[in-house]
């Protein structure tokens, strides 16, 4: 009787275990289906959240392009091509152009973050939803076990917020003197005729009023040589320094009016007409135009012949002057010889108005008139004649020796340009189209410009660098006193080589300045023409100078800063600033070519620049 009581109770065990069992796998097998449609929804937020931060990333770079296109469109159509392109769980998904939102990040200087206002007035952010809903073009998520239990998809969602960063941009630009090069006589390319174009006239002594020609024998004003081009200013039209209505065009001095031939690839010096010939040690004789120019300011035979003769040419005076430094300022026009001959010149000058020579035929410095005071705040009509226009050691000797001895407009502004470029020599030339020295200025300029229409928040600094480099202007919003500060500069403005390095540590010095902000993208637009020749003790090494523009850009970049190395013209060292731009992992860029050329590319190089912000989430 027990016997059969026992085999009764572990039957009835055995079932209870059976239920459990299968309850339990029930549950088991609802937890297993639950953790599918789990993991699947996991998932498919991960792949939503991803679409939806590339998204926003692209958009908000795409604000920056301010080209043929309207940026809002831009960068809708930009997000929706990036959600396309990453699927969630292998599906392609759209993205509904209501959910791409346009904005300004505003910053908040208590937390030090940022947060997204709507808007489409000059938008610097966007936020993107990328959905997964029921009556979304998506729809909803499908559940695989969950339908089970009547739940057969569900809603997601995902949505990202990026914006602009706004920067602090120091601008390092090279002042070096190389900047005029190719304005001067040595490129064939030169804009030689601009430049003195845009000379102020009031910067020239040829008549009482700056422009006028001064009357014939008029011993104070020298009058226009005979037989050396137009009859002056305004005469016809024909002369390329004068207008289409007779107007002056730059400032003149002396006889030293007229242009004379446009340089062009055939041109020839030896056969300008603008150029007087007055060679060292040379008898001017047998120049006609000369002595008749002379005669009709009243110097006599006794004189002319004096001045024609080359006889006292090696002498030197009293004062240290070669006689044929002397004569050649007299011929030019620039000075009157009271020689004390008898029946000369001097004798029709006022006893007040005149020196007293000694009456030999030695043109001496002592009894020179000058009718013409140098415009300019340093070198001196003597330098241009006997140490630059005489010289065979100049640049634009080694162009074509045929300039040697020959003086007019074109010699007398290369000899600015090449001897007395900076800012207390001849500061005038701030307001003159060198190059390149003006393509930069017109970059910088057009990308202030972009910066202020787009309202960046950008702050931008000016650091230059010549055999010097100095701080200029301060970070700042008000971006236009940068471009202002450099229109008002010149090539080698304060000193003329290349301390690249000395430019690239004013910036950074700048960029951890009190007036740099934490939560801005620190930049560098490094420019140059040339080479850096400067080392870090100060000293000229090319070597050198090389070496540390990249020690400073290395120190630089291990600071967080990106650097843009930008180069124009034939004698930039373009390895150099390819090697400094790979150090931020950027593109080198570099302006080739004629001046309008490069210009050009300099100008689309800057536009690029002043729009190509970096971008980040910030929600």
């Amino acid at each position: 009787m027990s016997y059969r009581r026992h085999r009764a109770d572990k039957k009835r065990r055995r079932g209870v275990v059976a239920v459990q069992v299968l309850v339990l796998l029930v549950v088991l097998l609802g937890c297993a289906a639950l953790s599918v449609d789990v993991g699947l929804m996991y998932n498919a937020k991960a792949d939503l959240q991803r679409a939806a931060d590339a998204a926003a990333l692209a958009a908000a770079e795409a604000l920056a392009d301010y080209g043929d296109l309207d940026p809002i469109e831009l960068a809708r159509s930009r997000a929706q091509e990036i959600v396309e392109e990453n699927p969630v769980l292998s599906k392609s998904i759209t993205l509904e152009s209501s959910d791409v939102v346009v904005g300004r990040a505003v910053y908040d200087a208590n937390s030090n973050t940022y947060t997204f206002q709507p808007g489409n007035f000059l938008p610097d952010a966007v936020r993107i939803t990328v959905r997964m809903e029921s009556g979304s073009v998506n729809g909803a998520l499908p559940l695989y076990f969950a339908s089970v239990f009547g739940k057969h998809s569900t809603g997601l969602t995902a949505s990202a917020t990026a914006m602009m960063v706004p920067r602090d941009i120091a601008v390092v630009a090279d002042l070096s003197g190389s900047h005029t090069d190719d304005s001067e006589l040595p490129n064939p390319d030169n804009n030689l005729f601009e430049v003195w174009d845009a000379l102020s006239v009031l910067a020239g002594r040829h008549g009482v009023d700056g422009v006028s020609p001064p009357p014939v024998r008029d011993p104070f004003s020298a009058p226009v040589m005979p037989g050396t081009g137009p009859v002056g200013p305004g005469g016809g039209g024909a002369d390329p320094g004068v207008d289409d209505v007779g107007g002056q065009v730059g400032p003149t001095w002396g006889w030293l009016y007229y242009w004379g031939n446009e340089i062009n690839d055939s041109y020839d010096p030896a056969t300008d007409p603008g150029l007087a010939y007055l060679p060292k040690g040379s008898s001017w004789n047998g120049n006609a135009n000369l002595k008749n120019w002379l005669a009709a300011q009243g110097y006599s035979s006794s004189e002319i012949n004096a001045l024609v003769s080359s006889s006292y040419d090696s002498s030197k005076d009293s004062w240290g002057q070669y006689g044929w430094t002397v004569r050649t300022a007299v011929a030019l026009g620039l000075a009157r010889w009271d020689s004390g001959k008898s029946g000369g010149l001097w004798n029709s000058i006022p006893a007040d108005q005149r020196k007293y020579g000694d009456g030999n035929n030695q043109p001496e410095s002592s009894e020179l008139t000058w009718l013409v005071d140098y415009p300019f705040e340093s070198g001196s009509w003597n330098d241009w004649i006997y140490n630059y226009v005489r010289s065979n050691s100049t640049a634009m000797y080694q162009a074509d020796s045929a300039y040697r001895y020959r003086f007019g407009l074109k010699t007398f502004m290369n000899y600015l340009l090449e001897r007395q470029p900076a800012h207390d020599q001849t500061s005038d030339l701030a307001d003159t189209p060198t190059q390149p020295m003006q393509a930069v200025k017109d970059s910088v300029q057009h990308m202030t410009e972009l910066l202020t229409t787009l309202g960046t928040n950008d702050q931008v600094s000016l650091e230059i660098y010549g055999t010097t480099a100095r701080h200029e202007v301060d970070l700042t919003t008000d971006v236009e006193q940068v471009s202002n500060r450099l229109n008002e500069m010149q090539a080698g403005h304060y000193d003329s080589y290349t301390n690249m390095g000395g430019g690239i540590e004013r910036a950074i010095e700048e960029l951890n300045s009190a007036r740099a902000r934490s939560n801005a993208r620190k930049v560098i637009l490094l420019l140059t023409d040339g080479n850096a020749n400067i080392n870090q003790w100060g000293n000229y090494s090319t070597s050198g100078g090389e070496a540390y523009a990249k020690y400073a850009a290395q120190q630089a970049v291990a600071q967080g800063i990106r650097i843009y190395a930008v180069s124009v013209g034939l004698g930039a060292d373009v390895d150099t600033m390819a090697e400094i731009a790979g150090y931020s992992g950027t593109e080198p860029f570099h302006a080739s070519g004629s001046i309008s050329e490069y210009s050009a590319q300099l100008d689309q190089i800057f536009q690029e620049l002043g729009g190509a912000r970096p971008v980040a989430l910030i929600e």
